[in-house]
């Protein structure tokens, strides 16, 4: 029995067992969809900071998705700024 074996037989979990568990729990979107940046002061302090800082018309138009990257990524037009975001991170 190899290591990875015995610790899989403990029931521990791999970091990838974790991050695809919460790549199904978030919502789907299509290219084309219509959304909105989900992130808030209170929800993310650091990235709303930043997003009012560098990219303030993300925070304030509806984006559009244009491509979908893996990791449960996708790449949003916000009116002709264009930025990575990841499904957690937007909102219908």
């Amino acid at each position: 029995m190899t290591h990875f074996e015995a610790m899989e037989a403990l029931g521990q979990v791999t970091i990838y067992d974790v991050l695809e568990k919460d790549e199904k729990d978030q919502p789907t979107y299509i290219v084309g969809d219509k959304v909105h940046v989900a992130i808030t002061p209170e929800s993310d302090y650091e990235a709303y900071t930043y997003l009012e800082a560098y990219c303030p018309i993300v925070l304030k138009k509806p984006g559009e998705i244009e491509e979908i990257l893996p990791k449960n990524q996708y790449r949003v037009n916000f009116a002709g700024q264009v930025q990575i975001m990841r499904a957690h991170e937007l909102t219908f």
